[in-house]
């Protein structure tokens, strides 16, 4: 990303831009602070803020700045969508650009080298190089010396990155806390790691073995247990998934370990077993599902035995428990739409019949209204694309998520 040697004609029109930045971003602060958002802002502050003030004022310019270019109203729009919609007089290249400023990227940064009055940093999270400007002129971005490390919001300006919202750089005394912070993120907001195409890549294809680890395992990419069984029989898959990445590690006769990948990704080597934190719901349930999705990955289905059964004689939805199992599984914003997909699939008519008498709508058709109904009970899952259920880390990354 932002590699190679900027086009001179983007560059002249960025220049252009990045002096029209400054203008507007204070506009549309103004605008997210107008009487018109008076209550989203106070909502947003007060969930931000619910147990103290802000710490610092880059604190709360960073608020500010994730309220504007983030913050989704009532009506689904962002902030900046509904100024750039007030602002018919914009010219398309700044509405254009203020319209990817909703492709904010934030994340710890390692300055790597100036060139010119841009900043080449890399992003510890995604690990992607980014060319940096400032709309408060090239002073502030020299002062970063290489090997600076910050926490930073930056947007797309063209072909380069804008800096947007406060910086919070550490001293160098504090850079291994800052890395060890981006490795954190990394392994527990996966979405940040797969902005990189080739982690996105490799992450699916890492989600593909374990599945086939999965399988090899239960036997198919589903298995029902009890709620008591849960925890055993997954701490099972997961030592037996641990022993297949080690016979896949080890050396062949006459290779030594030297000549393996030294940036073989965490996944690939002999991980730890997970501890495994059983819910409540799940260790009580009578039975509990486990699937591994091809997409969705690896899901945990309380009484799934019980819904399996609707689909295999809808005349059981006349019963109370399997209603509220159903009904539980389409309502949930945890069960992804696939789990009722793959139930439906396997006969489209029955899963019609089902949903007919749980709806109260005797002309409903899994073939017709089914795709329909999911969009209204799951919109959420149907907002953004599915990420894979493995996200690799880099031997950087993983030493410094080491105690």
């Amino acid at each position: 990303m932002n590699q190679g040697i900027p086009d001179p004609s983007a560059t002249a029109a960025e220049g252009d831009l990045l002096q029209r930045s400054g203008p507007l971003k204070a506009a549309l602060v103004a605008f997210g602070q107008s009487q018109r958002f008076a209550g989203e802002f106070r909502s947003a502050y007060a969930d931000r803020f619910a147990t103290a003030e802000p710490s610092s004022e880059a604190d709360y310019i960073n608020f500010l700045d994730r309220f504007v270019l983030e913050h989704r109203t009532r009506d689904g729009r962002t902030i900046v969508e509904q100024f750039v919609a007030s602002r018919p007089d914009l010219p398309e290249t700044e509405r254009a650009m203020l319209l990817c400023w909703a492709k904010v990227v934030e994340g710890i940064f390692e300055v790597e080298r100036h060139d010119g009055d841009t900043a080449i940093m890399v992003n510890l999270v995604d690990e992607l190089t980014y060319r940096v400007r400032s709309n408060v002129g090239p002073q502030l971005l020299k002062q970063l010396v290489p090997e600076t490390t910050l926490w930073a919001r930056v947007v797309p300006l063209g072909n380069d990155w804008l800096l947007s919202g406060a910086l919070n750089s550490a001293p160098p005394e504090g850079r291994r806390e800052m890395c060890r912070a981006a490795a954190e993120l990394a392994n527990t907001c996966p979405a940040a790691v797969f902005r990189n195409p080739d982690k996105l890549a490799l992450g699916w294809e890492l989600h593909r073995r374990l599945r086939g680890h999965f399988i090899g395992f239960f036997g198919a990419d589903v298995a029902v247990v009890t709620g008591r069984e849960l925890a055993d029989r997954m701490a099972g898959f997961w030592n037996y998934h641990a022993a297949r990445i080690s016979a896949a590690q080890s050396p062949a006769p006459g290779e030594t370990t030297a000549s393996m990948n030294p940036d073989t990704p965490n996944e690939e080597q002999p991980p730890s077993v997970p501890p495994m934190s059983i819910s409540s719901d799940l260790e009580q349930a009578e039975t509990v599902g486990i699937v591994f999705d091809g997409v969705e990955g690896l899901l945990f289905l309380p009484e799934y035995r019980l819904v399996c059964e609707v689909f295999a004689d809808p005349a059981l939805i006349a019963g109370r428990r399997y209603r509220e199992a159903v009904g539980g599984y389409l309502k949930s914003q945890s069960i992804p739409p696939i789990v009722l997909r793959r139930l439906a699939e396997q006969d489209p008519d029955r899963a019609s019949q089902v949903f007919a008498r749980l709806l109260g709508k005797p002309r409903f058709t899994w073939q017709r209204d089914g795709e329909a109904l999911l969009r209204r009970y799951k919109a959420r899952f149907f907002d953004s694309a599915p990420l894979p259920g493995v996200t690799p880390l880099s031997n950087r990354q993983r030493t410094f998520l080491r105690p």
